[in-house]
């Protein structure tokens, strides 16, 4: 899938400085599943939690799909998402797989 985020390498982050047009840029599976791995080393939501955020419901799909063959032309995009919510759900399980605790930079927790 190519997007605006296919431009942005994993150091650069969206601020609000980020020119209008980057605003709504898709990161990076990783980078997402990571910051989500954060919320639950912070203690601030479950595992099980952050893979409900993430997951998109059997029901949804189906029906986006569904919407998909009436509107072929909004596929690409609708399938885009569909995948990288999947990217990001594999990319989360495997930090969790793993246990790797994540530093935590002190002034997040304020």
């Amino acid at each position: 899938m190519e997007n605006l985020g296919d431009l942005l390498g994993p150091e650069q982050t969206i601020t609000a400085s980020t020119p209008l047009q980057m605003a709504w840029t898709t990161r990076n599976p990783r980078d997402e599943a990571r910051d989500l791995y954060r919320m639950v080393a912070c203690g601030n939501s479950s595992i099980e939690s952050i893979r409900d955020l993430i997951a998109v419901p059997d029901h949804i799909a189906a029906t986006l799909r569904e919407y998909v063959k009436r509107c072929p032309e909004d596929g690409g995009r609708i399938e885009g998402v569909l995948q990288f919510r999947g990217r990001v759900a594999d990319e989360f399980e495997q930090l969790v797989e793993g246990g790797q605790p994540l530093a935590i930079d002190r002034q997040l927790r304020r």
